[in-house]
C-alpha cells in the first residue's frame, strides 16, 4: 500500500525530516536529489536517527555511532561511540549490549508530482 507522507519540495538536501504515519516514524532524507525513507529508529536500542549526520549516503546514529546506508539500510558500522565521542573497542563491546549488527528498515519511495509516496507493507 502506497501512502503519501510529504511534499517532495519540503524535503531539503542536508536536513532530515521525520513524519509520523500510523504507528511508524519515518525519516525522509534527500541525498543528491533523491529522497530516501527509513525507519527513524536505530536497531541498536531503538533511539531516533533523525538527528544523525548524513555523509556519502550513510547516516550515523547520534547516540552510539552505528551507521547505515540510507538507500539499502545495510549496517556499515556498529556501535563505536557514545553521544558522538569515540570510545575504545572494549567499551564499544559493552555498549552493544550483546546485540549483533543489524540493518535499519527502509521503505520504497515514489514521487508523484510533488507527493512523496512510501510503500508500506
Amino acid at each position: 500500500m502506497k501512502v503519501k507522507v510529504a511534499q517532495a519540495s519540503a524535503i531539503v538536501e542536508g536536513k532530515n525530516s521525520c513524519v509520523k504515519l500510523q504507528d511508524r516514524k519515518i525519516l525522509l532524507i534527500r541525498h543528491k536529489g533523491q529522497i530516501h525513507a527509513l525507519e527513524n529508529r536505530c536497531p541498536h536500542v531503538g533511539l531516533p536517527l533523525e538527528k544523525g549526520k548524513v555523509e556519502d549516503g550513510v547516516i550515523t546514529c547520534p547516540w552510539h555511532g552505528s551507521s547505515f546506508d540510507i538507500a539499502t539500510g545495510a549496517n556499515q558500522d556498529w556501535v563505536n561511540s557514545l553521544l558522538g565521542m569515540s570510545v575504545p573497542k572494549w567499551t564499544a563491546k559493552m555498549i552493544t549490549l550483546g546485540k549483533s549488527p543489524q540493518p535499519v528498515r527502509t521503505y520504497a519511495v515514489e514521487i508523484q508530482g510533488d507527493d512523496v509516496m512510501v510503500e508500506l507493507d
